[in-house]
């Protein structure tokens, strides 16, 4: 048995491509990249692969309860591997669009997922983390610049970006060093 933790949907989906290849399964007729359980869990998803070709999911403290000496890997998608799901995920956007179905979310958070961020279905910092070779650098280039501009500017919403650039640049950093 294998188990592997994803702390995102772009680690998930990865996950979901590496094992379709490797000829895994959710049951005898449905394909892992058919169906989408990583909303269930969100950060705390495990992926279990047993040694036929099934595969189970489940969250990160059931299995740390149920199978305590079994490691729980967290699969992080490697970096050229996020860009080919952008570039796949871009072009179904387009297709969705030029049929009249529109992507848009409606959504007035201003910090943590503005909707102009989100044009076409692809969160732009998602976008960017997938292309930037050096992401830590963006993210501090972005906290220097919404903190020396909050009192001139946007204030505390100001304050909030930077907050959100450095919580997500303290996960990233983190994630990295796991793999």
């Amino acid at each position: 048995m294998e188990l592997y933790h994803t702390e995102t949907q772009e680690d998930y989906d990865a996950l979901m491509v590496y094992v379709e290849e490797k000829g895994y399964r959710w049951d005898e007729k449905e394909k892992p990249t058919e169906y989408n359980c990583w909303n269930i869990f969100k950060k705390d998803t495990v992926i279990v692969i047993e040694y036929d070709v099934y595969l189970g999911v489940s969250s990160k403290e059931y299995y740390e309860r149920v199978c305590p000496d079994t490691p729980i890997e967290k699969y992080k998608v490697k970096q050229d591997e996020v860009s080919k799901l952008f570039n796949n995920t871009a072009n179904a956007m387009k297709a969705f669009a030029s049929n009249g179905v529109s992507m848009k979310k409606q959504n007035t958070d201003n910090v943590n997922n503005p909707s102009h961020y989100t044009a076409g279905g692809i969160e732009t910092l998602d976008y960017i983390k997938a292309k930037v070779k050096d992401y830590p650098s963006y993210a501090v280039g972005n906290i220097l610049k919404y903190v020396s501009r909050y009192e001139h500017k946007n204030g505390i919403e100001d304050l909030k970006k930077a907050q959100f650039y450095l919580n997500d640049l303290i996960e990233w950093i983190e994630c990295d060093k796991d793999v």
